[in-house]
Parts: C-alpha cells; sequence; structure tokens
C-alpha cells in the first residue's frame, strides 16, 4: 500500500535449529537379544534410566524408533528449571505443603542429575548457566502469581527476589510487564546436544543402543521389533506422547503443541538492551505463555503459542499465525532491538491434565512413564524407575498414577473429546485457584 512500509523480515528455515548438522544415521535391531532391562524411548527420561542402571551393573538395552533426542527432548527449548509448569506456590496451593514440597523437590532434583551428568560426561550442550524470571503480564497476574509465588519461597527458604515494575527494569529491558519474581540454580541447554552426547557415553559404558527400531509389542519376556525382539527380566517405558500406542495410560496422556524460534545473531549491545545486566531464562504468566532465553553464538531462543495450536488435535509442521505473534511479541517488548527470527519449528510433547507426570507399572516387571512436562521432571522419572526396579522405590506411585483424580473426569472427556477436557483441566490448575 503506497504510505506505508512493510517491515523485512529475514526468510525462515522451517526446520530444528538444535539439527542443523543434519540428523545421524541408525542401526536398527536385527534378530534377538537378550539383557537385564529393556528401555524403550531416547529422550531425556529414558536415557536417564539407562545411565542409572547402567551406573548399578545392570545390562541394558535401549530401544528409540527414529534416533535419540528425536522427540519432546531434542526439540525443546532447553530450559532446565523445576518450574516447568507448575510453580512452587501451585504446587503447594494445590497438594498442599508436604505434598506440594515433595514434588518441587523431585522436579529440583532432576534439575541437579542433568547438571551433574554434563559435568561427569564432559557434554557440549551450550550450557548456559542463568536465573530463572516468571514476569507478570498484568497488574492482576502480579498479585495472583508473582507475588504469592515469592512468599511461598520464602516460607519454604527458597531464595528468590521480588521485582515491582520498576525495579525489574534494569534487570529485563521489557516493555510490557508489571514485575517478575526471580531465583537461582538454573540453567539452560542445547536439549537435542544433551540427549545425543548422552547416547554416545552410554554405548561407551556398554549400553547396546538400537536407534531406528520401534517397539511394536511388549510381551511377557520383553520387546518385539519390525526386526527382532528383546528379551529381559523388565521393561521401562518412555515414549512420553507415544504411550497409549503400546497400550500405556491411553486416557491420562494427551498433547499440546509450543513452537520455538531461533533468531539471527545480536549484537552484544542488543543484548544488553534486552538483558541489561545478565541473560535470563524467562516466561510469562499467560495460561499459552511467551518464552525466552539468550543461547550460544548471541542469538535469542523464543517460545510460544496460541490456544487453537497448542490443543489442536494433529501437529502443524509450520503456523505463519504464531510466528506472526512471536514478531509481535517482541516488537511490543523489546522495541529498540530488531530482533529477526531465522529458524522456525514446532514441538509436541506428552502433559497430564495436572501437568505432573504420569508414572505407572503393570507389575514388578513393567513400569512406564511419560508427561513429564519439562526436562528435569523427565530426569527424575527417568531415576525414579531406575530406582524402582533396583531397589524398590515407590514413594511417588499413588501420587503420579495415571488413575489419580483429575479436575475433569474420564466421562466428561469421553463427551467434551481430549483437546477440551485438558485444556479445561490445565486452566484450573493454573488459574482457577487464583
Amino acid at each position: 500500500m503506497k504510505g506505508r512500509r512493510t517491515p523485512y523480515h529475514c526468510r525462515v528455515n522451517h526446520a530444528v535449529y538444535w539439527q542443523r548438522g543434519g540428523t545421524p544415521s541408525v542401526t536398527p535391531l536385527r534378530g534377538h537379544t537378550r539383557c537385564d532391562v529393556v528401555v524403550v524411548g531416547g529422550g531425556m527420561a529414558g536415557l536417564t534410566c539407562a545411565d542409572v542402571l547402567a551406573q548399578r551393573g545392570v545390562r541394558v538395552a535401549l530401544l528409540e524408533q527414529r534416533y535419540c533426542g528425536a522427540g519432546a527432548s531434542g526439540l525443546s527449548s532447553g530450559f532446565v528449571t523445576p518450574d516447568s509448569e507448575l510453580a512452587l506456590h501451585d504446587l503447594v496451593t494445590s497438594l498442599g505443603e508436604a505434598r506440594g514440597r515433595r514434588l518441587w523437590d523431585f522436579a529440583s532434583g532432576g534439575v541437579a542429575r542433568i547438571r551433574g551428568t554434563i559435568e561427569r560426561f564432559g557434554l557440549d550442550c551450550d550450557h548456559q548457566v542463568q536465573d530463572s524470571l516468571l514476569v507478570a503480564r498484568s497488574a492482576r497476574a502480579y498479585r495472583k502469581a508473582v507475588e504469592p509465588e515469592h512468599r511461598t519461597r520464602s516460607a519454604q527458604g527458597e531464595g528468590s527476589t521480588l521485582y515491582d515494575r520498576e525495579s525489574l527494569r534494569p534487570v529485563l529491558a521489557a516493555r510490557d510487564v508489571h514485575g517478575g519474581v526471580r531465583y537461582g540454580d538454573t540453567f539452560g541447554i542445547d536439549s537435542y546436544a544433551y540427549c545425543r552426547g548422552v547416547r554416545d557415553a552410554l554405548e561407551r559404558c556398554g549400553v547396546s543402543i538400537h536407534e531406528g527400531t520401534p517397539a511394536l509389542r511388549l510381551t511377557a519376556g520383553g520387546v518385539e521389533t519390525p526386526t527382532g525382539s528383546v528379551g529381559a527380566d523388565a521393561i521401562a517405558v518412555f515414549t512420553d506422547r507415544w504411550l497409549a500406542a503400546l497400550g500405556l495410560a491411553p486416557a491420562a496422556v494427551g498433547e499440546v503443541q509450543t513452537f520455538l524460534a531461533v533468531s539471527q545473531p545480536l549484537r552484544d549491545d542488543e543484548l544488553r538492551a534486552i538483558f541489561p545486566a545478565e541473560p535470563l531464562m524467562v516466561w510469562d504468566t499467560d495460561l499459552v505463555y511467551q518464552y525466552f532465553r539468550a543461547i550460544g553464538g548471541g542469538r535469542l531462543l523464543v517460545g510460544a503459542s496460541d490456544l487453537r495450536e497448542t490443543y489442536a488435535r494433529r501437529e502443524a509442521r509450520r503456523s505463519p499465525r504464531v510466528l506472526r505473534r512471536m514478531r509481535r511479541y517482541l516488537a511490543r517488548q523489546f522495541p529498540s532491538v530488531r530482533i529477526e527470527l531465522e529458524w522456525f519449528w514446532p514441538g509436541r510433547l506428552g502433559v497430564s491434565k495436572d501437568f505432573l507426570p504420569i508414572l505407572g507399572r503393570g507389575d514388578a516387571r513393567r513400569f512406564f512413564a511419560g508427561a513429564g512436562a519439562g526436562l528435569p521432571w523427565a530426569a527424575a522419572l527417568g531415576a525414579y524407575v531406575a530406582d524402582a526396579m533396583t531397589h524398590g522405590r515407590q514413594e511417588l506411585d499413588q501420587e503420579l498414577s495415571p488413575a489419580r483424580r483429575f479436575a475433569v473426569g474420564s466421562r466428561v472427556q469421553r463427551v467434551l473429546g481430549k483437546p477440551v477436557a485438558f485444556a479445561l483441566s490445565h486452566a484450573a490448575a493454573k488459574y482457577l485457584r487464583r
């Protein structure tokens, strides 16, 4: 249109930034093999379980239908913080102080485990030490979410810093925020590089890894695949949103979708115009929230979605609408910085109706877990199942059982359908208490 200038945007690569070096070749299982434990799933949970078991002298075989890190773990934003979906205040409010604190410590243990694994294996995975910062998008959200989180953390002996709108500006130069709460002992990673690094380290330690090998059927004696089988004394399944395909917790595990983007490299002064003091991992109080952090190479990683895409029945490989939303969000928050998004991809992950993971066992020999929304929860789940196999751990079995009560029950879910039932449950989990 004459008299109006259309803003320039660089060409977007609709591909996963973490995988820009190409996907790995795989070696499927051929024939029959035998081990003590077969682990199904090569994401954060499966790799962690295999790692813990291998350290205890257990003979482990790991099956992955594509390649390790191909699923939700390797597509993620790499935020390593216990506050993946539910803050400490959310857990304490909904579950009570003792139960809420126990689950917070469980997720925090996942943070520590990921950090320890990076150090033990010397992983090159863009480890960025950054504090976490939850920011309020409105004055009401500041009163109902940010201030209560700071109070709860203080009461629980957890360090945090509360910022109002004015005091936040020297920390985060965003225009449209009303304050925030910050805490440390968190970091960001290239989650795909982490998964690949752990996979290679485990193989060197003697774990038999078979990629390109989907599990077709769980049997009394192991797992059947298209090209062979694994006999094992025990089975641990970590296929996240694909649990239902193996007949595990079909009603309790749903799917949500988010989108990630990575910017072109920013100059140091441009990064300081976003983070005046030091880079942080930031997310906001919206139900379908925006989040961002600085990654290696001076780039900014951004995540967002919208209600329609989040609960869509089918995966959308592209979403011009969400991409436009990201661009508008960045332009509104940081008008002095020209942030060009260069990479854009979707991520689809398993969730439960209350955001807590799903953990179950068929018997003493068969375990499954998934819907661990957030890398620390997934790591903690993998270690828990390994502990259950070798030491009889069970203190969270009831807490995380797929048969637990949800805000929207199975009968209503059958009427409404899964996407609507999960959307309503998530709104109840995060907002109706406020």
